[in-house]
């Protein structure tokens, strides 16, 4: 009896095989996705890691990254456009830089990452679907890539718990907390996440 428990209680906290069917039904209709936000950032000749706290707010149009603390600022993404607010308060567009090929291909890269935008990402990255996660790798190209390496992962709701970016010197995990969508989504299983 013990080790049919013990069993039981493994499978039930295995991970769920993710599908790229299943994320798109997921996330399909969402149209308002908020969430508390830690960011953990390491480089690899920083002293320690540097956290933050953030709040963030998508919808297809506009994404608002409130960071809370240590330093208060926001940055918001609209159309083709940033705009930065410093701890000073002052506003800041950074216009100019839309039609830089890098700085367009990051604000397209977190759209598509965002709103889980498959398709999106596919074009730059090749995607590998597995137990709670999705590990994305750039596509080789003539490009120099802006991360060497996506992991996304999920729980057994197919909701995003966190989300690690690499680059050659950095590495950034972003853990959610509170997340909520509008409308809210269909739970894996269901008629309606088919």
């Amino acid at each position: 009896m013990p080790t049919m428990l013990v069993a039981l209680a493994l499978i039930a906290a295995s991970p769920p095989e993710i599908t790229a069917d299943a994320l798109r039904a997921r996330y399909r209709e969402v149209r308002l996705l908020t969430a508390d936000v830690v960011q953990v950032k390491e480089g690899r000749f920083w002293a320690r890691p540097f956290e933050s706290h953030i709040r963030l707010r998508y919808t297809p149009q506009r994404v608002t990254w409130e960071t809370l603390s240590p330093v208060p600022s926001t940055v918001v993404i609209e159309g083709g456009s940033l705009t930065v607010r410093g701890p000073s308060g002052e506003y800041r567009e950074l216009a100019g830089m839309a039609n830089d090929p890098r700085f367009a291909a990051l604000l397209r890269f977190l759209r598509a990452l965002l709103a889980l935008d498959l398709a999106s990402l596919e074009r730059d990255f090749v995607l590998d679907y597995g137990p709670g996660e999705l590990v994305a790798r750039p596509r080789p190209g003539p490009d120099v890539p802006l991360f060497t390496g996506v992991r996304l992962r999920f729980d057994r709701d197919l909701e995003l718990v966190s989300l690690e970016l690499e680059t050659a010197s950095e590495r950034t995990r972003l853990t959610f907390h509170h997340v909520r969508h509008e409308p809210a989504p269909p739970r894996p299983g269901t008629p309606e996440a088919r």
